[in-house]
C-alpha cells in the first residue's frame, strides 16, 4: 500500500466517499420519512371529547341524571370503549357515592358520537343544597387500525344545587387533582395508567 500522492487513484477515491456520503442521506431520509410517517399514525389515532355541555337534571327528589356525549374527534374509529365513573365529594372524606362501568359494544366511528348516561342517588340529595361533587371517567379504547389501547380521564367537577338551583359541571382546577389521585389511591380506585 503505497501513500504516494501522484500514484493514488483520485477518482476512486471520489467515488467512494461520494457512495459514502449518499448511502449516510439515504439512510437520514428513511429515519425522517418512517418518523414522520409514525408521527401521522399516531394523530389518527381515536380520541374522545366531550361534545357539548354534560346536561343534568333531577330525576327524582333521590336522583340526578348526567349524560356526557363524547365524540370521536380522531380519523381511525374506537372499539372496545368502555368507562369508569367514581362520583365523590369534594370534602374528600367520604366514600363515593358511584362507581360505574360501562362498555359499548359496537365501534364509535370517526365523526360520532356516543352517550355516557348516569344515574346518581343519594339521601344527601334531599337537602336544599347539595355540596360540589368530583365526576371522575376513565376511558379506555382501541384502535382496530394499529391495536393499540388508549386511556384518556376526564376530571370535572359538579357545583351540586345551590338555592334548588342545578349548578353546572366545570372542569377541575390544576390544584385539585394531586388531592383527587390521591383520594382514588387511598380508596383503591386507580386503574391501570391514569393520564397526569
Amino acid at each position: 500500500m503505497s501513500w504516494d500522492i501522484k500514484k493514488r487513484n483520485w477518482s476512486g477515491t471520489i467515488v467512494t466517499v461520494s457512495t459514502a456520503i449518499f448511502a449516510l442521506v439515504s439512510i437520514i431520509s428513511v429515519y425522517i420519512s418512517v418518523t414522520s410517517w409514525q408521527t401521522q399514525r399516531e394523530a389518527a389515532r381515536p380520541y374522545f371529547t366531550l361534545k357539548e355541555s354534560p346536561s343534568i337534571h333531577q330525576a327524582n327528589e333521590l336522583s340526578f341524571e348526567f349524560e356526557f356525549k363524547f365524540y370521536n374527534v380522531g380519523t381511525h374509529p374506537a372499539t372496545n370503549l368502555s368507562s369508569k365513573t367514581i362520583v365523590f365529594n369534594e370534602n374528600l372524606l367520604q366514600e363515593p357515592i358511584l362507581v360505574d362501568e360501562y362498555t359499548v359494544v359496537n365501534d364509535i366511528p370517526r365523526d360520532t358520537t356516543t352517550s355516557l348516561l348516569l344515574s346518581i342517588e343519594s339521601a344527601d340529595f334531599l337537602q336544599a343544597d347539595i355540596a360540589p361533587q368530583f365526576v371522575i371517567i376513565y376511558l379506555s379504547y382501541a384502535d382496530p387500525i394499529t391495536h393499540k389501547l388508549y386511556n384518556q380521564t376526564i376530571y370535572t367537577k359538579w357545583s351540586g344545587v345551590i338555592d334548588q338551583k342545578t349548578q353546572p359541571l366545570i372542569h377541575v382546577e390544576l390544584s385539585e387533582k394531586q388531592n383527587i389521585l390521591n383520594y382514588l389511591k387511598f380508596h383503591h380506585l386507580l386503574k391501570g395508567k391514569v393520564d397526569r
